[in-house]
């Protein structure tokens, strides 16, 4: 059973420049498509809305903040209006300069929070995963956030970037906590499929850190930033009291969202969708067949909604709520991954009782191969190319 509440996610490919480490759909931006995708957004938004209540936006990309104000402005009032009031509601930005950010314009429109891409208080980090911003660009956009009234912050950053060193992980955990903003996100660099990133270790040209290392960052991340008064809800983000990110318990409690835009997952009524990732083939399609539009397509079973439910649950520092669990997918848990369960108890990796299963500490460092115990259970749940299942990095 689902809730009746939904959150959307409406997603703009357009960058300034695509980084090196990824794999989200994005692109330069195109001048003269602008106009045409912001009529697109409009009208997907109003054939979709499944007309339930919103509790969160989030709005990624891309990088939102790169639309030139007039299209922002639009935008951000077309979904404002028809989402009415919200809990929570979420732009990613760049740290740039206050003008380029726009953040008046957000403030204006209803926006309550931000995200920064800040990735690293050090120039050899950002140079290493192409970043265009100056680590001074955090603290700045920070500042010129908050003097519009925006104090509900995240800043993303990533660790395992070759080259750092932990003490130098430790030096940007240190700045990040003296920046006071609520909400940090750290993620353990990926080398995903088909980016800049991967294709220089398949040349040689880059090699990946050391594990033991990566784990020692981990590890640092917790200690740092709990002793900080942060709360480790999830495996890589950390918050301080009521300021967890809304829009993202909804994927990590597998509840409904709407996604807009193209690429952007949608998961209603049990059914997984898919936009096309292609934003000249999306503004076409939009004005003529909105069912075109989507080109993957599933509906899950009982079974592999259970399974990726848990997944995602798992992600959480509190784990599977088992009666939650039981009434959102109607099965019990504890039966259903009773395998998995065993074998990874047994091996130190989750702590379970009747009310909960939960990652341990080394459960953590682990939490890929515990997952894919949990989705083993139904074989091939999850395979599709879904965010719900995705165990690496992701938006905040």
């Amino acid at each position: 059973m689902q809730s009746d509440s939904v959150g959307w996610y409406v997603h703009l490919p357009f960058c300034r420049t695509k980084c090196g480490y990824c794999d989200f759909y994005s692109l330069p931006t195109i001048e003269h498509l602008i106009p045409a995708l912001m009529t697109a957004l409009e009208v997907e938004l109003t054939v979709r809305n499944p007309q339930r209540p919103v509790t969160t936006i989030f709005i990624g990309g891309g990088t939102p903040t790169e639309l030139p104000r007039p299209a922002l402005q639009r935008l951000l009032s077309h979904i404002g209006a028809a989402a009415g009031t919200v809990d929570e509601w979420t732009v990613e930005a760049n740290p740039s300069s206050a003008s380029e950010l726009k953040l008046e314009t957000l403030a204006a429109a209803g926006v309550s929070r931000v995200s920064f891409g800040a990735q690293s208080f050090f120039e050899d980090d950002l140079r290493v995963l192409e970043r265009l911003h100056d680590p001074k660009h955090i603290l700045e956009s920070v500042a010129a956030a908050r003097e519009v009234g925006l104090t509900n912050l995240n800043l993303d950053f990533i660790y395992g970037v070759p080259g750092q060193t932990l003490e130098r992980w430790r030096e940007t955990l240190t700045r990040a906590i003296d920046t006071g903003v609520p909400h940090l996100s750290c993620y353990a660099l990926m080398f995903e499929p088909g980016t800049a990133l991967t294709r220089l270790q398949q040349q040689g040209r880059m090699t990946a850190i050391d594990e033991a290392l990566e784990a020692e960052m981990f590890e640092l991340t917790i200690e740092m930033l709990t002793a900080a008064g942060y709360e480790h809800y999830e495996i890589s983000n950390f918050a301080q009291p009521d300021k967890q990110c809304r829009a993202n318990l909804i994927y990590w409690n597998n509840e409904e969202y709407l996604g807009i835009g193209p690429s952007a997952v949608s998961y209603l009524n049990g059914e997984r969708r898919k936009n096309v990732a292609d934003v000249r083939k999306y503004v076409e399609i939009a004005q003529q067949d909105m069912d075109a539009l989507v080109v993957e397509r599933e509906m899950l079973t009982q079974e592999e909604r259970a399974a990726e439910t848990a997944v995602q649950m798992l992600r959480l520092t509190e784990g599977i709520d088992v009666a939650r669990f039981q009434r959102q997918c109607g099965v019990d848990p504890q039966a259903l991954f009773a395998v998995p369960i065993q074998e990874m108890s047994a091996a130190g990796l989750i702590y379970v009782t009747d009310e909960r299963i939960r990652l341990t500490r080394r459960g953590l460092l682990l939490a890929n191969y515990v997952m894919r115990g949990f989705l083993e259970v139904v074989g091939n749940a999850g395979s599709g190319d879904s965010s719900l299942v995705q165990i690496g990095v992701d938006t905040a």
